[in-house]
């Protein structure tokens, strides 16, 4: 049977969402900090940010990483029922998943960091993340209700309707109800496929960096930046970057202005990752190509503004 297409609304933050992107920034440095109490104060801000570009926009908007990452916080916070709000938040980030992907993809959303996190993570009963699923599906057959899909707790009360739970006992619905956030598995929460490690002149190019993330975001990747990684005196920043790399399925390069991104270039192709080398066009000076880049093999694309270096962040991500 051939498959139904649809048209799939734009569901991508506005690219000059400037007060969401300071908002959200924030959050990711103090939740990787474990300042979790900033960290749930500045997602909830850039949560409420996201509903009124929703209402500017006249369409929804994927609210997906924010919450999910509005629910590990809350976790790391340990406050009382920090569970039940966890698990509150990343059920909401599963079901912006599912409203993302293309029709009858939905089941892809258990692979994104929230789907994981309640399979793995919560041990949620599968009947209803089946019921979240088959909601969004016949939502996207009207298109108009996709484009105006705002809240995700409209889903999630009418999936657990259908299963016979209410809002207040969602825990019930979880064979492990006692998860406290501590070690993470190399790699963090999110699959290696959905990682994008970032390289770049620190030093000179740290205005690209916000630009960059916000690609690899809209995309629904997670930005890897080794700048956000506290790193102890004693340890070396160059293991700690390889080892970043690692944990990544693409990588992104800036070498307009090179410094350690030749040792990580050289890396990624023994790791198997897929590698965007870019670099700014015009440059003040002629663009210095080494004869190490050169004998990679990877095609070198350049930019001319903020938007062409986030075109091509996007068109590189599948």
């Amino acid at each position: 049977m051939e498959r139904r297409s649809f048209y799939h609304p734009t569901r991508e933050i506005p690219a000059n969402a400037a007060n969401f992107r300071n908002l959200e920034n924030s959050a990711i440095i103090a939740l990787y900090q474990e300042n979790f109490n900033n960290a749930v104060n500045f997602f909830q801000q850039a949560y409420r940010s996201l509903l009124d570009i929703q209402i500017q926009e006249r369409r929804g908007i994927h609210k997906g990483s924010i919450l999910y990452n509005l629910g590990i916080a809350v976790l790391g916070r340990n406050q009382e029922n920090a569970q039940i709000q966890s698990l509150d938040n990343i059920l909401l980030a599963y079901i912006e998943d599912t409203i993302n992907t293309e029709y009858d993809f939905e089941d892809d959303a258990d692979r994104a960091p929230a789907g994981r996190f309640l399979i793995d993570g919560f041990v949620i009963q599968l009947r209803l993340l089946r019921e979240i699923k088959r909601i969004s599906r016949d939502l996207k057959n009207n298109a108009d209700n996709w484009l105006h899909a705002y809240d995700p707790q409209v889903i999630l009360n009418e999936a657990l309707q259908f299963v016979g739970v209410d809002t207040n006992n969602l825990i019930e619905l979880c064979q492990r109800r006692d998860i406290n956030l501590g070690p993470v598995p190399l790699g963090f929460p999110q699959p290696v496929d959905r990682r994008v490690f970032i390289g770049l002149n620190y030093d000179t190019f740290t205005h690209l960096i916000p630009e960059i993330r916000l690609a690899v975001i809209q995309r629904n990747y997670v930005p890897i930046l080794v700048r956000d990684v506290i790193i102890p005196p004693t340890v070396n920043v160059h293991d700690v970057s390889l080892l970043l790399l690692h944990t990544c399925r693409y990588a992104v390069f800036d070498i307009t202005d090179l410094a350690g991104q030749l040792m990580e270039l050289e890396r990624a192709r023994d790791y198997n990752i897929k590698v965007l080398i870019i670099r700014s066009d015009p440059v003040g000076h002629p663009p210095h190509i080494s004869g190490m880049i050169n004998s990679l093999g990877y095609p070198i694309q350049t930019y001319q503004d903020m938007a062409d270096l986030r075109q091509l962040i996007i068109n590189f991500l599948p």
